[in-house]
């Protein structure tokens, strides 16, 4: 963690208390760093990332070219 409020979602959520997700998955997320486990969930998160960054971004492309096509300009 690096100790700065908003850099991270595991510190937003554990350190600072930050409601990042539902609130059981806040929750979970809490006890495992409280356990020890924040390796365990960086490598999840980094997983997740891999993962979600690509969906995120075909979710926003299609958004953008409906968008466009209404005449939004880029």
């Amino acid at each position: 963690m690096n100790g700065e409020q908003g850099n991270q979602l595991i510190d937003n959520n554990a350190r600072w208390k930050g409601e990042v997700f539902t609130p059981l998955v806040n929750t979970l997320i809490a006890e495992i760093v409280q356990l020890g486990g924040e390796a365990d969930l960086t490598r999840t998160f980094a997983q997740f990332r891999k993962e979600f960054e690509p969906a995120l971004q075909q979710i926003r492309d299609r958004l953008m070219t409906t968008a466009m096509d209404r005449g939004l300009e880029p």
